[in-house]
């Protein structure tokens, strides 16, 4: 008897203190999560920076979604085209720097969007363009980073369609105090001697595999190619030789028909490796210049943060 009441006083017990753990609020299911706006730029900021550019794109427009009227979110909209212009979406970052100059021309940030839509251009190698958005950055009466910042890359602009002494100048206009002023100093030495590069010439060549083929080639060294087009065109004039000599004209004459095509092939050939051999060349000597240029946004007033971007061509 006195064990079967123990039983239940244990059982009560236990259903009684169950009911009291069911009753107390569970912290993890009632706490709230909190947005704070210099938290979460900062977090998207940090995002950007390691080159997670999707996901900083995301915290970005979370940011701007949540904060609509802080300060920062002009430049969190022209961060997001930073990071589309990063990630190689070039047409994305354009649309973005387009709307932040839309929204207010006269502005810093706008001026800043026309020099980033310029450096779109310029990496996607489209360089008429981009040396037209430089040069229009330079008319708004930029700040002097800005201003600086347009010249260096305007310098590299024409490097990059040979225009070697323009680009000389804009290095040279490039002032003391500027973060690019040692840089452009020394490049507008530099880039001067892009007009004495060992270019070979085109129509040299073609002259020279008229003359025999395969000396084209081996004017601009491809000696394998030169033997190549020197035994071709040689078996193939010895061939067609041959058959006329011993009357016999229809394969003679099919013989000089195909040589016709190798030794036009041979000429066009050696113009074509002689214009590769000089753009090798020029490829050459701007890889050997390190380009570096500092696209800064401000993204709080306490700190100045920008993305350093530093490329070999």
């Amino acid at each position: 008897m006195n064990l079967r009441r123990q039983i239940i006083r244990c059982t009560c017990s236990l259903l009684l203190l169950t009911g009291l753990i069911l009753l107390v609020p569970c912290p993890g299911y009632t706490e709230q999560v909190v947005i704070d706006a210099t938290g979460q730029f900062d977090f998207a900021h940090s995002l950007m920076d390691k080159g997670d550019y999707s996901r900083a794109i995301s915290e970005f427009e979370r940011f701007i979604y949540f904060f609509p009227t802080d300060r920062r979110v002009p430049q969190a909209r022209q961060l997001i085209g930073l990071c589309y212009l990063n990630d190689g979406k070039f047409g994305e970052a354009r649309k973005v720097f387009a709307a932040c100059y839309r929204a207010d021309p006269e502005s810093p940030l706008a001026k800043k969007s026309l020099l980033l839509t310029g450096e779109s251009y310029y990496r996607e190698g489209v360089y008429d363009k981009a040396e037209g958005f430089f040069g229009e950055v330079l008319k708004r009466d930029p700040s002097f980073s800005l201003r600086n910042e347009a010249l260096y890359r305007l310098g590299w602009t024409r490097m990059q369609e040979n225009r070697w002494r323009e680009a000389s100048e804009d290095f040279k206009r490039v002032e003391p105090g500027s973060l690019f002023y040692e840089k452009a100093d020394r490049l507008s030495i530099e880039s001067l001697k892009g007009e004495d590069l060992p270019y070979k010439d085109p129509t040299t060549a073609g002259f020279m595999a008229a003359v025999l083929p395969g000396l084209g080639h081996a004017y601009v060294s491809r000696y394998k190619d030169a033997l190549i087009a020197f035994l071709l065109n040689g078996a193939f004039i010895w061939a067609t030789i041959e058959s006329f000599n011993r009357d016999n004209n229809v394969l003679g004459g099919i013989l000089a028909f195909f040589e016709v095509g190798w030794y036009s092939g041979n000429i066009y050939s050696a113009v074509n490796v002689t214009h590769k051999w000089n753009r090798k060349v020029r490829d050459d000597f701007r890889k050997g210049l390190f380009d570096n240029v500092d696209l800064r946004l401000i993204s709080s007033e306490n700190r100045p943060a920008g993305v350093m971007v530093s490329v070999r061509f």
